[in-house]
Parts: structure tokens; sequence; C-alpha cells
């Protein structure tokens, strides 16, 4: 896999660079990769950072969208806003990759993954993603990476006002309040669109979404008693979807979701260590209403996960170079609310680690391991093993292995004439080798990855849930941001390999060439910016998916201090084009895929108090 004249080149052109760049100040940038605060050219694993500022300046609609800009990521929607999403990250599935809020696991304990068409963006301050399996650190369900999504802390009061194609309208409030050392900040949003037929081959009909949310932030810094902080995101709303299970003409199919989270913290940093304890209590809610195929009568599924999270992480600095840190993490997993009647309906897991971080002269390292007790399948042990070397002030050479695993959910285990109470759970090793090279010219980051996952959930002979499928995804990556004759220019390619290990077919919806690439120009008052995404060919469910390129377009216009306007067009050249398919009639072989939007607008303005 580690093809050695890729890499001779790519650690030579760091060297040269460098040389080049030995005194430019490298930009500060901290992640919370591994649950403290970290230089991002200190963190050993791929990491890509989306800020505030990024969100405002795309005015991309949604998180799906948002998340396919970004290098590793493949995004196979069931339609347009607020349909089922499949987010994957180097190949691997929804389910495989880990989604924080504020620090907090979200998601459904049923379905196994987080519906993230739901989270609105103008709830996001910031995003970090670290690819990898993050386990040693996070625990269950981080077999490809960690998406850590930071609320809104809005500076100033601000209004904006975003109206579209297919009847879209988006209403967003911000803002913050500082009163001693109290800081307050909030965020409320409305979103609602008529959408577009979701499904081909069933009722032709508009598939609308709405989306109401609130969230606020509380700080309170006090010199001797440490940091405490608040924190609470609401949100709820509608998705109406197609079904290929339901009559042709059926046009009830609706879910509706209710998503909270409420959590609370206390921080206290002394003179070589560090504190901090974080209590979480989240609610995943969602109603999915469809015609029974059977009798033909309308009925309404009901699946509600109850989380409560503890915390405690503790950080030991021994000197400059070496520190230590660790935690302890327990959950329960509450799902007894639910229409559906489970054999088990809670689980507790608590979980210990411990991780070494080493920093001297030019050579990095780190050791992370972690105990997690499963009330229902036992102990796991998974570990991060990675080392680094400064070749320079800007560049950055890493290598790495890590594991991680990732738990039946209560669907998997339990559901009549479904589930299977004897699986265990899924298992994976990623070996890494990167390069990252930060100047102020350009930014350049290379890796080479292979993750194998074994155990893997699949359907047997008998049509039942099984451990028996093993999957390799492997490939490089490679992104750079650099200026161009005064453009700002980003930049990002994969060739990814993913297959299944013991027949050599290709995954589904997994294309092996996605590349991405955005410029943009700011003109006085004015900022412009193209995007474009590519997706070569890959294997659907019951056909072959052809290569696709789309090209998007923005531009934003600052009247005065107070007031701006933008615009965005989406599929600027109308290209029609599938990306998920969903069934084949048996009589005429008509293949039926999931619609993609055509060429869409939109406007908006906002106001700065």
């Amino acid at each position: 896999m580690l093809n050695k004249t890729i890499l001779g080149v790519a650690i030579s052109a760091a060297l040269s660079f460098s040389v080049s760049a030995a005194d430019n100040s490298i930009e500060k940038i901290t992640v919370t990769a591994n649950k403290f605060e970290q230089s991002i050219n200190n963190v050993l694993a791929s990491v890509n950072v989306i800020e505030r500022s990024e969100i405002e300046a795309s005015k991309v609609r949604d998180l799906p969208t948002l998340l396919s800009t970004q290098v590793g990521f493949q995004i196979n929607p069931n339609g347009g806003f607020g349909q089922t999403s499949g987010v994957s990250l180097r190949g691997t599935g929804s389910g495989d990759t880990l989604i924080l809020i504020d620090g907090v696991r979200t998601g459904s304990a049923t379905l196994g993954q987080k519906a993230l068409s739901n989270v609105p963006l103008n709830s996001i301050e910031r995003i970090e993603i670290v690819k990898g399996s993050r386990a040693a650190v996070y625990g269950s369900d981080a077999l490809a990476g960690v998406i850590n999504i930071i609320t809104r802390e809005a500076d100033n009061l601000s209004l904006d006002a975003t109206f579209g194609s297919n009847a879209y309208q988006n209403y967003q409030l911000a803002g913050s309040v500082k009163s001693g050392d109290v800081i307050s900040a909030f965020n409320a949003g409305f979103e609602k669109t008529d959408g577009f037929d979701a499904l081909q081959g069933v009722a032709p009909d508009d598939d609308g979404y709405e989306n109401k949310n609130l969230g606020f932030k509380v700080n309170y810094s006090d010199e001797h008693y440490g940091d405490f902080k608040l924190l609470g995101q609401y949100s709820e709303g509608f998705a109406d979807y197609d079904s290929s299970f339901s009559p042709a003409s059926s046009t009830v199919e609706t879910g509706d979701f209710k998503n909270y989270q409420l959590s609370a913290g206390w921080s206290k940093n002394y003179k070589n260590q560090s504190h901090s304890i974080d209590v979480a209590f989240a609610t995943d809610d969602s109603d999915s209403t469809y015609v029974d195929s059977f009798t033909g009568n309308s009925l309404t599924s009901t699946f509600i996960t109850k989380r409560s999270q503890l915390d405690y992480t503790g950080q030991y600095q021994v000197s400059p170079q070496l520190n230590f840190s660790g935690g302890v993490n327990w959950y329960n997993d509450d799902v007894s609310n639910s229409s559906q009647e489970f054999v088990e309906d809670s689980r507790d897991v608590l979980a210990v680690f411990v991780g070494a971080y080493y920093d001297a002269d030019n050579v990095l390292a780190n050791l992370t391991v972690r105990q997690d007790d499963d009330e229902q399948f036992g102990d796991e042990t998974t570990y991060t093993a990675a080392a680094g070397y400064h070749l320079s002030e800007s560049a950055t050479f890493r290598i790495s292995q890590s594991t991680g695993f990732k738990a039946p959910t209560f669907n998997d285990l339990y559901y009549p004439n479904f589930g299977n109470p004897d699986l265990q759970p899924e298992k994976s090793v990623n070996r890494e080798l990167g390069l990252n090279v930060n100047f102020d010219i350009a930014k350049v980051d290379f890796a080479l990855f292979r993750n194998d996952i074994e155990d893997k959930i699949d359907y047997d002979e008998n049509f039942a849930l099984a451990n028996i499928s093993e999957a390799r995804y492997e490939g490089v990556e490679f992104s750079l941001t650099q200026q161009i004759l005064g453009f700002d220019s980003h930049f990002n390619f994969v060739y990814l390999s993913a297959e299944n290990k013991e027949t050599g077919d290709e995954l589904r919806n997994v294309a092996k060439r996605t590349v991405n690439w955005e410029i943009a120009k700011k003109f006085g008052n004015f900022d412009a910016r193209v995007d474009m995404q590519y997706r070569s060919d890959r294997q659907g469910a019951v056909t072959r998916l052809g290569s696709y390129t789309l090209w998007n377009i923005a531009g934003n216009y600052q009247v005065n201090k107070h007031i701006g306007v933008s615009l965005r067009v989406e599929n600027l050249f109308d290209r029609d084009y599938n990306v998920v398919d969903s069934r084949s009639d048996f009589t005429t072989g008509e293949v039926y895929y999931y619609n993609t939007p055509e060429r869409r607008f939109f406007a908006g303005a906002s106001y700065q108090f």
C-alpha cells in the first residue's frame, strides 16, 4: 500500500518548502482531538477544522453539503434537505464515525448513527474532524474517526434571512451578552422548504422539510474556583420522504424529529495540571409514519434514545516535554420509550483511559490506552500509538496505528424478525502514514491509510444478521491550500479502495476517486468563490453509478458595516446525475434512483447590530 516513490517526493517537497519558509510564522490552531487543547501541528492524526467564517462565506445550506467539501468525505443523500444522508468517511458507513456535539456523544442507539441532515448550520461555531480509529479516547463507534461539532459563540447580534428554490426559506438569529465574568451566547433558526420528489418509481410528490431550533451557551470564569459552563441545544421538525416498500401512490411517509441536549461542566487549571468534569443529558426522538405493505394501514413507529453521560478528564505535565492525560467516561443509553419493545432496552458503559504525550526537540510520540466495560459485551481494550518528527518548523512527519470497535445497535440485537442477540462488536485496526507542511505560502497534508474492519455485521445466506464480513479501506489523501495569482485555492484529492476482504468485491457507494477544488477572491467589499466536486463511478445497490462533476458559485457583498447580501448557485450547469440507487423493476429492468437537486438559487441578507 505504501508507495515509496510518492512518499519520497512528498518528504522532499516538504524539506524544500521548509527552507524557503523557515522564517515564516505558523498559524496557531488548537484542537481537542485528544480531549485537551493541542496545536494542530502536534496532533499525530489527519485533522480538518471548519471555522464559522468558512460556513458563512460558502453560504452552504446544510451540514452534509458542507462535509462533502472536506477531504475524505463522500455524501450519499436520499433526496433533498432533511433526507437521510449516508456520510462516509474514508469509505466507511455512516455509523462508523462518532458524532459529538460539544464533546457529547449524540445519535440514535437503535439506528446507530446521527441524522446530520437535522443539525442546523446556524448552531455551529466550529467543526473538528479527526480521522482514524479514535476508540482509545472516545470509545465505541469511532472506527473511521470523530466529528466534534462545537456550538455557536457569536460575538455580535446578527439577523440573517435566506430564500431560494423549492420555496426555501431560512431565518437565523445569533448573539451574545457579557455581564461581568458571565458571557452568554444564543442562536435560533427556522428553516423550511417544499423540497422535491425524493425517490423515483413511487408517488411523484414534493417531499418537504422543516427545522426549528434554539441554543444557548453560558460561561462563567472565576480566578479561584475555575470555569463553569452550561450549554443547551434543541431542534424539532419533519422531513417528508418516499419509501420503496409503500404503495406507489402513498404520500403519507413523514419523519418527525425532536432532539435536545443539555450539558454542564467545570474546569480548572493549576500550575502543572488541569481537571474537568462534564455531565450531559440528550434525547434523540424520531417518529416515522408509513403505510404497512401487508394491511395498507398507516402506521407510526417511534424510536427514542435517552442518553446520560458523565466525564472526568485530567492532565498532568511532568515536564515541558512530557505530559499525561486520562479520565473516566460513563454513559447510559435507554430506548425503553420507543414504540418497539426490546428484550433489553438500556445499557451502561464505563470506561477508563490514560495517555502519554511526548514532545522534545523534533520528536513527537503518544500512546493512549482505553478500557471499556460494556454491560452487554464485556470488556473492550483499545489503543492509539503514534510517533512524529518535525522535519522543520513547518513540516511534520507522522506514523500511527490504532484500534477501534463498534457495539451492535439495539435494532441489530433485538428488533423482531431482524435482530440477533448473539452479535458481537465490530473491530478495526487503522494504520496511517502522513506528512503535514504548514507555512505562509501554502499548506499541504498527505496521508496514506489502511483501515481493516473485522466481524462486520451483515446478512448471511439465510438473510439473518451475523458477524461475517471483513472490509478493507485503504488509500491516499492529498490536500493543498495556497494562493494562485491572488486567488485563494483549496484543493483536495482522494484515491480510495474499499473492498470485501473475503471476496475482493468492491463495496457499495464508494467512489475510488474524489476531487474537491475551491477558488476564492476578495474584491474590496465583495468576495466570490467557485467550487467543483468530482466523484468517479462506483457500485450501487443494483447498478453501476456513473461519475459526475458539479460546479457551485457563491458571492457576498458587504453593503456597509451593518448590511450584507449574498447569492449561492448550486449545480450551476444543471447537471443530471445519480448518487444513490434504490431498486430495479423485476419485469422491465428499469432502475429507480433517489433524485438529486437541479440547479438551485439561494439569495440572502444579513444585518449586524
